[in-house]
């Protein structure tokens, strides 16, 4: 039987490569620590919620739309080159 490495080419993209790209993903988080000094308050009321509860559901929007960018830019989506997981491993498993 092949080994599952042999199947997929190695690609490694270095980080500088990706780097600028992957910090976007810091962006969501950052906005949700920033919650309580941003958005702590009941008034405005937006559609009748308050602001904080907006402000969080705004922000978990946002989320997936800028984890969807990312992955666009990534060069490895990009190509459809397949990720290595370690279950997938199976020199663990030849004991």
């Amino acid at each position: 039987m092949p080994e599952p490495s042999s199947a997929v080419p190695d690609r490694s993209y270095p980080l500088r490569r990706r780097g600028r790209v992957l910090w976007l993903l810091v962006l969501p988080g950052v906005l949700y620590c920033l919650a309580p000094f941003v958005a702590n308050r009941i008034e405005p009321r937006v559609f009748g919620i308050p602001f904080l509860v907006c402000y969080l559901l705004v922000v978990t929007a946002l989320t997936g739309p800028i984890v969807g960018l990312v992955a666009r830019f990534d060069p490895a989506y990009r190509e459809g080159a397949a990720e290595f997981v370690p279950a997938d491993d199976d020199s663990r498993d030849s004991a």
